[in-house]
C-alpha cells in the first residue's frame, strides 16, 4: 500500500458544485435497469456485459428515463406536514453535501490521471483508436472513486446521528444489483436512485430515514470494494487522503471510517497472567503487541523494523483446546491498552472460512480487502487467520475449492510478495491445529514459528486449577508453590535451552556430524551446517534461512519495554522517532552462536514435527482403509458362502 498524501478540501470548493447538488436533489433522471433473468447473470465483474460506447460531446437522459424527486419523496415521509422536520432538513443538507464531495472528487481524479484531457480530445473527434480504452478504464475508474466517496462521507455524517433512535429497527438495506461506472452524471444518478429506492421501501417517520440513508450508503460502498481489484487507475484516487472541511469527514481510499471498524472490535479481555503455558509463544504475543504499539504514523515506520525483530508474520499451531484462541484475545487485549497510550487507532479482524465464495474471484478479493485494511498506514493493524488449514488449500490437495487456492494466492503474495512493504504497523498470525496441510510455500512466509502445546508441568497445571478456582476456593498453596508468572523469565530460558540441539533424531545426527569439525564459530561453519540441512530437506530454502534470521534478530531484541513506557505517553511514544530509536537501541542485546543454533533448530524441529504430522495420519488412513477393505472381503466371503 502506498504512502497517502493529504489533501484538504475547502468549503469553498465544494461551493462551485453548490447549484448543480441542489438540483439534483430537487430532480434526476434515472431508468432502473430491468432485472435480470433467473440463472443469467447481470454483469460481468461488475461490469455490464454489453461494451459501453464512449462519452458524447453532451450526455443525453437515457431514453425512457423517468424523473425521481429526492427532496419531495423526503418531505412526503409525513405527509400530514408540508415542511421538512429538523431530522428531514439535516439529512437532506447532508445528502447535498455529499453531492458536492462526488463532484470534487471526480473532477480531482480528472485532473490527477488526465482524463480531462482525453475526453476534451474525445469529444473533438481527435482521439486516437488506441487511446479509448484508456478513457474507457479511467472513466470507469473515476465514477467508481467519486461514488465511494460519496458513500463514505454519507456513512460518516450519519454515523452516530440519532444513534438510539436507529438501534431499534431492523430492517436492512440491500446493497445495488449492479453499479454503472458509465459516466459522471449517469452514475450520480445511480447513486442517488438507490438512496431514493431505500428511502421509498423503508423511511417511515425520522429515526428510519436515517438508517435507510446510512446502511444504503454502507450497501453501496461494500459493493463498490468488491469491485475496485477488476479496475485500473484506481491509483489517482487512493494515494490521496482527502479531508473535508470543515466537517473533519477523512476519506482514504476504499476504506470505511474508522471509528466504525474501531467498535467492531469485540474480543473478551485477557490478561498475560491467565494465560498458562505456552511460555514461548505468550513471550512472543506480548513482545509483538508492544512492537506494534511503537510505530510512528507521521513517519511510517517502526524502530522495530530497523533495528531488527520485528515478527510481520507467524505461526501459532497445537492440537485443540491448548489456547491459540486465549493467545489471540491476549494479543488484542495488549494492543487495545498499548495503542490506546500511544494514539493509535487499532484494528482487528479474523479471516474466516466464511470468507470463501462459491464466485469465482470474489474469495480473492474478500482476502486482498482483509489484506488492505491490516496494511493501512494510518494505524495499528493485527490480522488472524483461525484454522488457516481450512481457510487456505494446499495446491497439492486435490479437495481443495477453486475460492480456497484463490485465498492461498492472494496470501502468498501479501506475506511474501515482490510488493510486499513491511513498515511495522501491521502484524498477520496463522493459527492451525493441522499445520502441516498449510501449503508449503505459504507456511515458509511465516517468520515465527510458535508452538502452542498448552500445559505440560505439573506445575503448569496446578497454576491453570489455580487460576480457574482459586478465588471462589479457599485451599492452601502447598510447599513450593509459586504463581509460574512470577518464574516466567527462569521458565522461558529453560524452554529455549532445549532446543541447543536438535530433537528430531535425524537433524540431530546431522547436528552431531557438523560438531565433529568444531564447534560452529565462523560463517563457513554455520553456512556447512545450513547447507547440510538443505541437502536433508530440499524445502529448507532460503526463505527458512531467511526466518531464522528474523527469529536471531528477535532474539537480539530480547526485552520488554519498561512498564512507564507503556502506561504513560511522555516517557517513549511521546517522543520524536530518532530518540524513541536511539532509547530501544540502548536496550539491544547480542547475537551469539548459542541464541544462533536455538532458533535454527526451533524452526528445523518445527517443519520436522510439520512433516511427521503428515506422515503418521496418511499412514493412520491408509491402514484404517485397509481395514476396512480387509473387513468388507470378509463379510462378503461370508454372505457367499451362507448363500
Amino acid at each position: 500500500m502506498s504512502s497517502l498524501s493529504a489533501v484538504t478540501i475547502t468549503d469553498r470548493e465544494l461551493g462551485r458544485h453548490l447549484e448543480l447538488a441542489t438540483s439534483k436533489l430537487l430532480s434526476f433522471p434515472f431508468r432502473p435497469a430491468p432485472e435480470p433473468l433467473a440463472g443469467q447473470p447481470a454483469s460481468l465483474a461488475g461490469k455490464p456485459v454489453a461494451y459501453r460506447p464512449l462519452q458524447s460531446v453532451a450526455p443525453k437522459a437515457a431514453a425512457g428515463a423517468e424523473e425521481f424527486r429526492l427532496a419531495d419523496r423526503i418531505r412526503e415521509i409525513a405527509k400530514e406536514d408540508d415542511l421538512f422536520t429538523d431530522v428531514e432538513h439535516h439529512v437532506l443538507r447532508v445528502l447535498r453535501r455529499g453531492v458536492q464531495v462526488y463532484l470534487q472528487i471526480h473532477e480531482a481524479f480528472e485532473h490527477a490521471s488526465g482524463l480531462g484531457r482525453l475526453k476534451e480530445r474525445n469529444q473533438a473527434g481527435e482521439l486516437a483508436a488506441e487511446d479509448e480504452a484508456e478513457l474507457t478504464e479511467k472513466l470507469e475508474a473515476a465514477c467508481a472513486a467519486s461514488s465511494f466517496a460519496f458513500d463514505a462521507y454519507l456513512a460518516a455524517r450519519l454515523h452516530d446521528y440519532q444513534r438510539d433512535a436507529t438501534e431499534s429497527l431492523g430492517f436492512e438495506c440491500k446493497g445495488p444489483a449492479s453499479v454503472p461506472l458509465s459516466g459522471k452524471l449517469e452514475t450520480l444518478h445511480a447513486c442517488l436512485h438507490h438512496l431514493w429506492r431505500a428511502i421509498d421501501e423503508h423511511a417511515r417517520d425520522d429515526a428510519s430515514l436515517v438508517k435507510a440513508v446510512r446502511d444504503a450508503a454502507l450497501a453501496h460502498a461494500r459493493h463498490l470494494q468488491g469491485l475496485r481489484h477488476s479496475l485500473s487507475h484506481l491509483e489517482f484516487y487512493t494515494r490521496y487522503r482527502y479531508r473535508i472541511e470543515p466537517e473533519g469527514v477523512v476519506l482514504a481510499g476504499f476504506e470505511l471510517s474508522e471509528a466504525r471498524a474501531e467498535a467492531e472490535i469485540q474480543v473478551p479481555v485477557k490478561r498475560p497472567e491467565e494465560v498458562v503455558g505456552n511460555h514461548l509463544a505468550k513471550r512472543e504475543a506480548c513482545r509483538l503487541a508492544q512492537r506494534l504499539a511503537c510505530y510512528d504514523r507521521e513517519r511510517q515506520r517502526n524502530p522495530f523494523v530497523d533495528l531488527g525483530g520485528f515478527v510481520f508474520t507467524f505461526l501459532a499451531d497445537g492440537s485443540p483446546g491448548t489456547g491459540k484462541t486465549t493467545l489471540i484475545q491476549m494479543i488484542v487485549t495488549l494492543l487495545r491498552e498499548y495503542t490506546q497510550v500511544a494514539g493509535l487507532p487499532l484494528r482487528y479482524q479474523n479471516f474466516s472460512v466464511d470468507e470463501i465464495s462459491d464466485y469465482q474471484g470474489r474469495s480473492g478479493q474478500n482476502a486482498r480487502r482483509f489484506c488492505d485494511a491490516i496494511l493501512d498506514p494510518r494505524g495499528v493493524g493485527f490480522g488472524t487467520l483461525d484454522d488457516v488449514d481450512q481457510v487456505c488449500g494446499s495446491r497439492h490437495d486435490r479437495n481443495a475449492s477453486a475460492g480456497q487456492l484463490e485465498v492461498t494466492a492472494v496470501f502468498m503474495q501479501q506475506f511474501g510478495g515482490a510488493s510486499t512493504v513491511v513498515r511495522g504497523n501491521a502484524s498477520f498470525g496463522l493459527f492451525s491445529n493441522f499445520p502441516e496441510k498449510v501449503d508449503d510455500a505459504l507456511r515458509q512466509r511465516a517468520q515465527a514459528r510458535f508452538l502452542v502445546d498448552g500445559p505440560q508441568t505439573r506445575e503448569d497445571f496446578t497454576d491453570l486449577f489455580h487460576i480457574l478456582l482459586g478465588r471462589h476456593w479457599d485451599l492452601p498453596l502447598g510447599d513450593g508453590y509459586a504463581p509460574l508468572e512470577t518464574q516466567r523469565p527462569r521458565v522461558v530460558r529453560a524452554k529455549q535451552a532445549e532446543h541447543a540441539v536438535p530433537r528430531d533424531p535425524a537433524l540431530r545426527r546431522i547436528y552431531e556430524e557438523t560438531q565433529r569439525n568444531g564447534a560452529l564459530s565462523s560463517w563457513r561453519a554455520f553456512g556447512d551446517y545450513l547447507h547440510a540441512l538443505q541437502r536433508h530437506e530440499a524445502r529448507f530454502t532460503g526463505r527458512a534461512v531467511k526466518s531464522i534470521a528474523d527469529a536471531v534478530l528477535a532474539r537480539m531484541m530480547d526485552f520488554d519495554l519498561p512498564a512507564e513506557w507503556l502506561e504513560r505517553r511522555e516517557p517513549f511514544f511521546g517522543q520524536p522517532y530518532e530518540r524513541r530509536q536511539a532509547m530501544l537501541e540502548e536496550l539491544r542485546g547480542a547475537i551469539t552462536p548459542e541464541i544462533v543454533l536455538e532458533e535454527l533448530h526451533r524452526y528445523a524441529d518445527s517443519e520436522a514435527r510439520y512433516q511427521g504430522a503428515a506422515e503418521r495420519r496418511a499412514f493412520e488412513e491408509r491402514t484404517e482403509q485397509l481395514v476396512l477393505e480387509a473387513r468388507a472381503r470378509r463379510a462378503a466371503a461370508e454372505r457367499e458362502s451362507a448363500e
